[in-house]
């Protein structure tokens, strides 16, 4: 589910240098939990094209599951891209929950980004690969959840979502400063 993108997060206090791969242990002392969700940042050694910053409205459709019962078949929620510096940050503000993610891949106007949270009880790892048009965009979210039990997984949840988003504002305030 889409808010699974929003809902966790990584910490990672490691000075990062762009392009260089990130691996976390998941027993890394770098993942820690405060009042639910986790917070943390990323280095990425790509953007994302100018058009995906700001606040969109996303709605989300399954296209595939294994596990029906966990996933809602159609959701809403509201994305905010942002980029400091080298961190790219994907938030929601109507939960509060904020998230850093890596860029894998941009071609055009296509982009391919992961976000991964690790905790003692579970591995998520997120990856929609969207393509924007003016003030749209479209494409599929997969999301994989890895249950652990002592360190073991013993059980996976997938799911694939189509995803469809439509411009509400941006880009953000401080990047028109920036430039």
């Amino acid at each position: 589910m889409i808010l699974f993108l929003l809902a966790s997060l990584l910490i990672s206090n490691a000075q990062v240098k762009p392009g260089i791969p990130v691996y976390l242990d998941i027993n890394s002392k770098y993942s820690v939990q405060k009042n639910g969700v986790l917070r943390g940042n990323i280095s990425v050694g790509k953007d994302l094209p100018e058009g995906f910053y700001g606040t969109w409205a996303v709605k989300s459709t399954i296209i595939e599951t294994n596990n029906p019962e966990l996933f809602r078949n159609k959701s809403a929620d509201i994305w905010v891209f942002d980029r400091n510096g080298e961190i790219i940050t994907l938030s929601n503000p109507v939960t509060g929950a904020t998230a850093s993610i890596t860029v894998n891949e941009v071609i055009g106007k296509k982009a391919k980004f992961t976000r991964e949270s690790v905790t003692k009880s579970s591995i998520e790892t997120e990856t929609p690969e969207v393509v924007i048009e003016n003030d749209n965009f479209s494409g599929e979210d997969k999301l994989i959840i890895k249950h652990l039990y002592k360190e073991k997984i013993y059980k996976t949840d997938v799911v694939k979502y189509k995803v469809e988003g439509r411009k509400v504002s941006g880009p953000a305030l401080k990047d028109l400063f920036a430039k």
